[in-house]
């Protein structure tokens, strides 16, 4: 399980360096429709009040029944507006990289429907004050001071629907579930106590920073994106 992380950043390093080099491979004669590229931008992603990002993509079709796209997301305190929430510390950053390939079940003038399968793996660090957390070990301290590292990696497939609103400009809007496997650890504590913690499941709000390790479960998709042609 510890190198399993590896093994989706090599994959999604792989797919990503596929979508980047897509250009070379196609042949646009060769093809009975026009043949896209476009740049996305994710409407939701910078309003995420736990782990604010920018998310930008491109996507492009390597024929007509196939696109290959890649997201890369990226945050931290100075350029994120929702730490009035209180859900990060001013040490925050956070990086993405989301290779994905796309098939295209009907085109149209108007929209595109497709089916994806989605890599993706996110680094997120922070520095934490005051508070506790639950070891691998068992137990939990409170610390007056934690360096806190989430890397969370997995896969979606996805659904979704590109619609034009005019010839350069349309909306991508998606849902999808997966998998996802997330590994919480802390170093350089400072002050650490035995203490009492809540026991945590993986869908409360702060378990994802408050419990160390590995854990695996399913993860759900939802967003919106602007794409530019």
């Amino acid at each position: 399980m510890n190198h399993l992380h590896s093994i989706f950043i090599s994959l999604a390093i792989l797919l990503s360096t596929l979508t980047l080099n897509a250009q070379e491979n196609v042949s646009i004669e060769d093809s009975p429709a026009k043949l896209e590229s476009f740049f996305t931008f994710d409407v939701f992603s910078s309003l995420n009040t736990y782990s604010p990002r920018w998310r930008v993509g491109f996507i492009r079709d390597i024929d007509p029944k196939w696109k290959v796209g890649l997201n890369l997301g990226y945050g931290n305190k100075n350029i994120s507006y929702t730490y009035f929430a209180d859900k990060f510390e001013e040490d925050y950053k956070l990086w993405e990289i989301r290779p994905e390939l796309y098939y295209v079940r009907k085109r149209s003038q108007k929209a595109t429907t497709y089916a994806s399968f989605e890599l993706y793996y996110i680094n997120h660090k922070d520095v934490f004050h005051n508070s506790s957390y639950i070891p691998v070990e068992g137990g939990c301290l409170s610390y007056d001071r934690a360096d806190y590292l989430r890397q969370k990696y997995g896969f979606n497939v996805n659904i979704g629907t590109f619609s034009n609103l005019g010839r350069k400009l349309g909306l991508n809007f998606y849902t999808g579930i997966g998998l996802k496997i997330r590994n919480n650890s802390f170093s350089d504590i400072i002050n650490p106590e035995s203490t009492e913690c809540l026991e945590r499941d993986m869908y409360d709000d702060f378990e994802y920073r408050q419990k160390e390790g590995l854990r695996a479960g399913f993860n759900f998709s939802i967003g919106l994106k602007l794409f530019l042609k």
